[in-house]
């Protein structure tokens, strides 16, 4: 590194006396930040090597942005370059911030720390912005002049994601409509013509006639004053545009349930306490305390009375409230289930070659998929383990052009943010392609990092059943191979219980050696082939993994798929992708699941159909990545085959009507959610997923009519009714469409939900795209009711 560029990167002492050394005081942080300071992105230009850009940073908080200066700045320090780009970045999007190496740039240049040009770059004054993974966007790597502006970014932005954060649905529906009206104020004027509104709402798929448009405009336009020589009654304010929008919220769907509530009280109708209770009890099943109702009542009333509901503030309550969505926000936050059962018995969250970000050939291995599948509630995640340089082992898809990183750092990263999200076990799935010196390496980095956090000795010989997520709390399990009874690590073992079905046996029956030292760390998942379901040899601690295509053979045969989910009531099974699957899509993880099937491993990198599912799956039980399988998946006494017939007593196990009234969508956005072009004709397609009897059922895939030019407030009032043979496996899917006259329906967004989730009534069901990000303010309004029939 250049010795301009060494000075600047080098810490500074805190006893600088400047206006960071002073800043105390949030207020005081936030002040210096929106005026702005100089740091340096890092990027790393691969055969280029790593080059730093330098640019001034500031906060924008009326519109909830970091900007920076694309100019050419970075001119005046040697070696700096420039780029061209976005000017800005979401404060909505930062999901963390990371101090110290902690990404795959930073922990280049740790690794490589004996190299003078990256020896001045100190984890006292490099800190890393991470977004939130539906965002699609790499981490942003800064390095600050010295310790205290690093410090000042950390602070200030870490308080910031708290804030934000914690707004309530209806402060954020407010900024959405504030952004929304300063992208269309282009001259800054701080006012918006009739045009201007006119072309906002098409943005925003509003279609309404002219005479409408005006009398809404007109009515909102309350200041008719002159301001600034403009004629101020042509123009919106934004509080007024606020006003303006609220008013075309009304909805007739919520009107009609405000009538059938009210009271009249001195000749307004208003919904009281008492009346509240009422709804609640009726329609959503939830009983309410009178002090409930009304604390119900002072969070979204309008007006200044705030003892009961107008029906403004009643349309609030239903649109914005947590108390309405589908899933109970309970269930999203606490673990519900019980805890203290085998491991077995346990949907496990779990990820497919976690380390990439790309398809399975040429794609990119980051220290980042690990954390993202972390953070996102993944329990088991996949380590590819091949012999390095400099006898460290490394990650990445053998045989291919795929990047590498380092096991190490892996394990690191697992250490930091294994328990973030869930308390509960950390699976490694190794796939150990080492020599035995690397295969010692491993282990040995598994027991310096992780210390007291992996669980170590051997499996109770005396047991019958695998422990407890509960008994394994902050643990990490090594699922590998072990060592045969009666062999050395000099011996040669088959390695075909990993091995994919998809490819030929030549390449199947080969031998490995396992090095005792990472032999001796396996224990409660220990790899073994599979030698069938009435293997008298096969131990609790046992697990077999299995390709797509063996596993879609079992559900062939009825007996097989019955044999199937019986061995999975006390072992564990991996099902995992075929390799054919090169681009990284995933497979139908449904099937498996309705098998017992514990680890159903994706591609959580992939935008499908298939990690939406997966995310509702696992969305209940605190998002811990356990989730208990019902008991017919617990006890292999039971009757039970997940092929076709399933064979359950409808006495314990009864089969449910579920009724979805389809009745308005709010906010549906366009293709792609673009910001441009015409207004969507939409329509929702309504599907239950789940046990083959279910799922196949045509009756059981519906279809609401078209919704022309509004993706507004679109109005259904559809009810359609499903009739569920095995509830406890069913998920429902919403999926919204843009009708098209002349090509192919584009996907504007979609829902998906486990049934044992769902509350009954009036709810709101937020729409995600296939990436999960949540398509706010976007929303379908349901009614749901559940009937149980023996």
């Amino acid at each position: 590194m250049l010795k301009a560029q060494e000075q600047i990167l080098t810490p500074k002492t805190k006893s600088k006396k400047d206006n960071f050394a002073r800043s105390q005081s949030l207020k005081d942080k936030l002040d210096v930040l929106k005026n702005g300071t100089y740091l340096y992105k890092i990027r790393d230009k691969g055969m280029r090597g790593i080059n730093l850009y330098k640019r001034k940073y500031w906060l924008d908080m009326d519109n909830l942005l970091l900007r920076f200066t694309p100019h050419k700045e970075n001119s005046k320090v040697p070696g700096c370059a420039s780029t061209q780009g976005e000017s800005h970045y979401s404060l909505m999007e930062i999901s963390e911030v990371r101090t110290e190496f902690s990404t795959d740039i930073f922990n280049k240049i740790s690794n490589k720390a004996a190299n003078p040009k990256y020896r001045k770059i100190s984890q006292m004054t490099v800190f890393s912005l991470i977004f939130v993974p539906e965002s699609n966007m790499h981490e942003l790597d800064l390095v600050a002049e010295d310790t205290d502006t690093r410090d000042l970014w950390v602070d200030a932005i870490s308080h910031l994601i708290l804030t934000l954060r914690s707004l309530s649905h209806q402060k954020e529906y407010e900024l959405y409509l504030k952004n929304a009206f300063r992208k269309a104020d282009e001259n800054n004027s701080g006012y918006l013509s009739l045009d201007e509104v006119k072309d906002l709402c098409k943005l925003m798929n509003v279609k309404l006639q002219k005479e409408d448009m005006e009398y809404y405009f007109n009515k909102a336009n309350t200041d008719k004053g002159e301001l600034n020589n403009k004629d101020k009654g042509q123009v919106l304010s934004e509080d007024e545009f606020l006003n303006f929008y609220f008013k075309l919220m009304s909805r007739p769907d919520i009107d009609e349930i405000f009538e059938k509530y009210h009271d009249s009280n001195q000749g307004e109708k208003r919904i009281s306490a008492a009346s509240l209770i009422k709804f609640f009890k009726d329609e959503q099943k939830i009983p309410l305390s009178q002090e409930e109702c009304l604390a119900v009542i002072r969070n979204h009333e309008v007006t200044d009375n705030k003892t009961s509901f107008t029906k403004t503030g009643f349309r609030q309550f239903l649109i914005f409230s947590e108390l309405q969505d589908v899933i109970d926000p309970i269930e999203k936050k606490k673990v519900r289930d019980d805890m203290t059962q085998p491991l077995s018995h346990y949907w496990i969250a779990s990820s497919h070659n976690t380390y990439l970000t790309g398809n399975q050939l040429t794609g990119e291995s980051s220290i980042d998929g690990y954390i993202n599948a972390l953070k996102l509630g993944c329990r088991c995640v996949e380590l590819d383990c091949w012999d390095g340089e400099d006898g460290e082992p490394i990650i990445y898809h053998g045989y291919t052009l795929v990047t590498k990183i380092l096991f190490k750092d892996v394990v690191e990263a697992c250490k930091k943010y294994g328990f973030v999200s869930s308390h509960f076990p950390l699976i490694l799935s190794i796939e150990n392609h080492c020599s035995l010196e690397q295969q010692e390496r491993m282990a040995d980095h598994l027991v310096d990092i992780l210390g007291p956090m992996l669980h170590r000795g051997e499996p109770d010989q005396e047991a019958s059943d695998l422990p407890s997520p509960a008994a394994l709390i902050n643990k990490v399990l090594v699922k590998a191979k072990r060592l045969p009874p009666g062999k050395s690590e000099e011996d040669d073992i088959d390695d075909d219980d990993d091995a994919d079905d998809e490819r030929d046996d030549a390449k199947k029956k080969k031998k490995v050696k396992v090095a005792k030292k990472l032999s001796d760390l396996v224990n409660y998942i220990h790899a073994v082939h599979f030698h069938g379901f009435d293997d008298q040899d096969a131990k609790y601690f046992h697990m077999s993994s299995f390709g797509e295509s063996k596993t879609s053979k079992f559900f062939e045969d009825p007996e097989q798929a019955r044999a199937f989910a019986k061995y999975n009531c006390k072992q564990i099974s991996r099902i995992y992708p075929a390799a054919k699957r090169q681009d990284s899509s995933n497979l139908k993880v449904i099937q498996a699941w309705t098998a017992g099937c514990q680890i159903v491993a994706l591609n959580y990198q992939t935008d499908d159909r298939q990690n939406l599912f997966n995310r509702a799956w696992f969305s209940g039980n605190g998002g811990c990545g356990y989730v208990l399988k019902p008991e017919f998946l617990r006890k292999s006494s039971i009757k039970y085959n997940p092929s076709k017939l399933n064979s359950l007593d409808k006495n314990k196990f009864p089969s449910l009507t579920l009724t979805v009234e389809i009745v308005a969508g709010q906010h549906i956005p366009k293709p792609n959610a673009a910001d441009n072009g015409e207004v969507v004709d939409p329509y929702i397609e309504v599907k239950i997923r789940g046990h083959y009897d279910d799922y196949a059922n045509d009756e059981n895939r519906k279809e609401t009519k078209v919704v022309k030019n509004n993706g507004f407030n679109p109005d259904w009032r559809e009810t359609f009714k499903f009739h569920l043979q095995v509830p406890d496996l069913a998920l429902l899917e919403l999926k919204v469409k843009d009708h098209s006259k002349s090509g192919s329906d584009h996907h504007l967004g979609s829902f998906a939900c486990p049934v044992r989730y769902l509350q009954e009534g009036y709810r709101k069901a937020p729409l995600f795209d296939y990436s999960g990000k949540d398509l706010k303010p976007a929303h379908i309004f349901l009614r749901i009711t559940k009937k149980f029939e023996n």
